[in-house]
């Protein structure tokens, strides 16, 4: 501790002891409070200049207090009779009130007044003891000493700073000469605070939801683009999932179960109920419970309703399309109620979300039976909305985190408005983009077959993986034509559902009797799953955005000609011989830099020749001047990390991502990995090296939200890396070299020997590049020579060699029919996506 540190530093040095190696494992934290007021005095009293105490540490004891001091008057006020509670927190606020006063000297009281102890009310304890409150009443009143702070992003805490201290009563074992003292220490209990952790927990909840909602804004004002929104939900909505479950872990059985949400807004409804004076019972029975209070919101309580109810038609086994009753139904009693604003929302939600999940339902039984028909068909991965509705319609769980996920689609739909269909249409343009960058012909016994370059037969099940979810997922989705068409012959029954008219006669006079009002008609638009979930609509085009750059890569490296034309690029342009730049080519050699050139662009003729054969594994004393005489005459062979050549990498995000889609490893890892590439790729952005600064194996955590916001704004930067088109690009690579060696064979005489081994992959292209740049060299080095005779300037030197002006006519009119293409289309020069090279 600092009060700890300041205090030894106090101490004249012969006091002092050299310090024990601590031990590998969890210290056992105490916090006598007799030692800790001695320690505040003894660092007040030091002789030494005045120690200043951090505001930090100021900051963190002043909220501890007013965190303490409002559970223990919550926990007052809610009717529990917990008295070892209070006395917990009443024990830790003394110590830490009067260890604040006796350091008073030590530091500024400058903080704001968020950060000052919070006195007690005394209208509020009146007002306890008056009548109870009634239920509509605004929730800042409610839980008016349930302020919250954010703490600074300067604050380091740990996990083991926010568990509940529990009193351990003194032994009797003690000797009598020991002077006695009550020791506090961390154990974990559950108690009741777990109401007032629950409701930390929905506080949380509310604010990762309006971070949720500034993303979606930005989507739609155009900010930020679809997969990002996608991915920052999906990463929200998971950490929300593993938020619940830390919370269930504490009391499973208490808390466990399918209806989880249930048993957790339960605890705080049934304290906010005592607290009002109600009984908690009466009220749910009690047409009161109708009314949509600033409460019922804090817990999301209509949207649980909508998703309750569903979940209790789908154990029916009804047919799609379900007779799903509207919420009007609960309003019987109480039809005055329904033209509030509120309630009215509340039907048309009920409404979206019982017709989305009707949909999904039946597409539930479409991929059964499209599985049935083709058991190769594989499904993308599906986001965390899709994972959690799933959950509720097949294995009845009503989740905390399925209910916020159904909250925030809910807020997109709300942000969206009318323009709710534009991430399909996004998608959908991306998988046809896509398909039609793949260009593969189906052939009649079911085989894909390439038009032109090919892959390697162990990248076959990947291709044809990505082909299928093109083909059936994103631009030729089989599910509005069998919604029409199931639709057309009014739903025959599957497997062990039964229709609405096969229920027994008690159940349905039940049904109607209850109802009194027609259900939910399902939705009549044929792409209304698609166009209803950005979300999923974001992922799926996040996927294909994955997966293309698997294959791209899979197929650049199998040709290298990437690899033949980068050097030939470079090489012209450095010698001037070039002068037209090539946007695309350029920003895949940034990337690629290292797996291309070795960390380093050639500018030498020497290093045009030299980079490109070390890349190839061929060492350079193969092509020195004046090499030693051997008795041997071997040809340079590569080493045997490059016998496949040099291989061009993905994206560091591709494989962090890849994997959290996948499920391969827990989210914390790939939290891990994404946060430490941020700042990897920050510093990098930076100029900081790492010999400049050094990097501690500990790093602060910071919050879930802070990472996300950190995510959602990285993720726009790395993504146009992840959709650079390798596949377009190799073609396009691929053409050049055959017109290079038909020109150089043409105009020159010079015919490079092609290998033509029946593979789509020419290695002779490749050790064609490599004399073409051997040539630029000797050429050099010739001039160099004769200048050097003649005692001539070095500036009548002429760079460059007669195949590297082959090769520089040949991609300057490659360059040439691109912008012409461009300038008809009404298109920017620049590489953006797929279908352009």
């Amino acid at each position: 501790m600092w009060i700890q540190a300041a205090q030894s530093s106090s101490k004249q040095p012969e006091e002092s002891k050299p310090a024990n190696k601590p031990e590998n494992k969890a210290p056992r934290l105490k916090a006598d409070d007799k030692e800790s007021i001695e320690q505040a005095e003894a660092v007040v009293n030091s002789k030494k200049a005045t120690v200043e105490m951090p505001d930090s540490v100021l900051r963190l004891a002043r909220r501890a207090i007013n965190a303490r001091q409002r559970c223990s008057d919550w926990l007052r006020t809610t009717g529990f009779k917990d008295q070892a509670s209070t006395e917990r927190h009443a024990h830790f606020i003394a110590i830490l009130e009067q260890a604040i006063a006796i350091l008073k000297p030590c530091y500024s009281d400058n903080l704001t007044d968020h950060d000052q102890p919070i006195e007690p009310n005394e209208e509020d304890s009146k007002q306890d003891q008056k009548s109870p409150q009634t239920f509509s009443d605004d929730l800042s009143n409610r839980f008016h000493m349930l302020k919250v702070h954010d703490t600074d992003s300067d604050v380091d805490l740990t996990a083991t700073e926010v568990h509940a201290p529990v009193k351990q009563p003194p032994t009797n074992s003690q000797p009598n000469s020991q002077v006695e003292c009550e020791v506090w220490e961390v154990v974990e209990e559950f108690s009741t605070d777990i109401a007032f952790v629950i409701f930390c927990f929905f506080e949380d909840l509310h604010r990762i939801q309006d971070f949720l909602k500034e993303t979606w804004k930005k989507y739609k004002d155009g900010a930020l683009d679809l997969s990002t929104c996608a991915m920052a939900t999906n990463l929200a909505l998971d950490l929300v999932r593993r938020a619940e479950e830390d919370i269930i872990g504490e009391a499973p059985v208490l808390l466990g179960g399918q209806r989880s949400y249930e048993a957790i807004s339960i605890l705080i409804f049934y304290t906010e109920s005592f607290k009002n004076g109600q009984d908690p019972t009466k009220l749910l029975e009690s047409d009161e419970s109708l009314k949509i209070t600033p409460f019922d919101e804090f817990i999301y309580l209509s949207t649980a309703r909508i998703l309750i109810k569903f979940q209790q038609m789908s154990a029916l086994k009804i047919a799609y399309p379900k007779p799903v009753p509207s919420v009007r139904m609960s309003y019987l009693s109480r039809p005055d109620l329904l033209d509030l604003p509120q309630v009215k929302k509340w039907e048309e939600e009920d409404e979206f979300l019982s017709q989305l999940l009707m949909d999904m339902s039946l597409d539930d039984n479409v991929s059964k039976a499209m599985k049935e028909i083709n058991n190769d068909r594989k499904a993308p991965a599906v986001d965390e909305l899709t994972k959690g509705f799933y959950k509720l319609r097949r294995e009845g769980e009503v989740s905390t985190w399925i209910v916020v996920a159904a909250r925030v689609l809910l807020d997109i739909r709300d942000i969206m408005g009318e323009d709710m269909s534009r991430g399909h249409q996004e998608q959908a343009a991306a998988g046809r983009g896509a398909f039609k960058t793949l260009d593969m012909t189906v052939e009649c016994n079911g085989a894909l077959t390439p038009e032109g370059l090919r892959w390697k037969g162990k990248d076959g099940a990947h291709v044809m993986s990505l082909w299928c979810m093109l083909q059936y997922y994103s631009i030729h989705d089989s599910f509005p034509m069998m919604k029409q068409k199931w639709l057309a012959e009014k739903a025959h029954v599957v497997d062990s559902y039964q229709s609405f008219d096969q229920l027994p006669p008690e159940w349905q006079e039940e049904v109607k009797s209850r109802l009194g009002l027609r259900p939910i008609k399902h939705a009549m638009d044929p792409n209304f799953l698609a166009t209803s979930n950005p979300i999923a609509s974001g992922t799926l085009m996040f996927n294909i955005h994955l997966d293309m750059e698997h294959a791209g890569t899979a197929l650049a490296n199998h040709h290298q000609p990437i690899f033949a034309i980068a050097h030939l690029y470079n090489a012209a342009r450095q010698t001037k011989t070039l002068t037209s730049s090539w946007p695309a080519m350029e920003q895949v050699m940034q990337l690629q830099i290292t797996e291309l050139f070795a960390g380093q662009l050639p500018q030498t003729p020497k290093d045009f020749q030299s980079r490109y054969a070390l890349r190839l594994g061929i060492s350079a004393q193969h092509f020195a001047r004046n090499q030693r005489s051997s008795t041997s005459k071997k040809p340079p062979t590569l080493k045997a990390h490059h016998k496949n050549g040099p291989q061009i990498s993905n994206t560091a995000t591709f494989t962090i991502l890849s994997e959290y889609i996948n499920n391969q490893p827990p989210l914390a890892r790939c939290i891990h990995k994404l946060e430490s590439l941020i700042q990897t790729t920050k510093a990098l952005e930076s100029s900081q090296k790492l010999a400049q600064k050094r990097i501690s194996t500990t790093r602060r955590q910071i919050t879930p939200l802070d990472l996300l916001s950190q995510i959602r704004d990285w993720l726009p930067t790395t993504i146009p890396l992840i959709t650079i088109d390798y596949i377009a690009l190799t073609r396009t690579c691929s053409t050049l070299l055959q017109k290079i060696h038909t020109g150089i064979k043409r105009e020159l005489r010079v015919d490079h020997p092609l290998l033509r081994d029946g593979d789509s992959s020419e290695a002779g292209y490749i050790i064609m590049a490599l004399q073409i740049l051997m040539e630029v060299q000797e050429m050099d080095l010739v001039q160099e020579e004769i200048l050097k005779s003649a005692r001539a300037s070095s500036d009548r030197k002429k760079e460059g060699s007669p195949q590297l002006d082959v090769c520089a006519r040949v991609i300057r009119e490659h360059l040439c029919g691109m912008a012409l293409r461009d300038m008809v289309e009404g298109r920017g020069f620049v590489v953006t996506g797929f279908g352009t090279a």
